[in-house]
């Protein structure tokens, strides 16, 4: 299984970040953007996940029918519990996070689009309105320094 690393030349296309804000599971959030704007993602067929690490971020990929757009829902935490025998707490374990893109880690999940501005417009306006989803804002790209993390198929 390799992994495509998005390079830097891919993002001079017509391509747009954003950070959802939103409490509810990946799969809720997957189904309630399919069920309010009449989109089809699925789950993409493997995890954005790094060798240097065990972290595996999940990835949902809509594709649009008449091909003007592409959007991939990222999650963008991972959490892992574990034991720690040397805690001096009561309970010994500890969680650790890792974020796919750590400079906007108080997202939940991460939204690319890539394709006619036009159509992107008509999404911005409802994305916010989805049931599950507390917010929704554009990420500058010049604010990702780890762009190379998105993996997109």
């Amino acid at each position: 299984m390799s992994n495509h690393v998005l390079s830097y030349s891919e993002l001079e296309d017509f391509s747009e970040i954003y950070a959802i804000y939103s409490p509810i599971e990946a799969f809720e959030l997957a189904f309630s953007l399919n069920k309010s704007l009449k989109l089809s993602f699925k789950r993409a067929n493997s995890d954005v996940s790094f060798t240097k690490s065990e972290a595996h971020f999940m990835v949902y990929k809509h594709e649009d029918k008449e091909g003007a757009f592409n959007m991939w829902l990222y999650s963008n935490l991972y959490k892992k519990e574990g034991l720690n025998a040397a805690s001096l707490l009561l309970f010994k374990t500890e969680t650790t996070e890792e974020f796919l893109l750590p400079e906007v880690s108080k997202a939940n999940f991460l939204l690319k689009y890539s394709g006619e501005v036009g159509l992107l417009d008509y999404y911005k306006e409802r994305f916010g309105l989805v049931q599950g989803v507390i917010s929704f804002q554009k990420i500058p790209l010049k604010k990702l320094k780890s762009k190379n993390n998105l993996i997109v198929d």
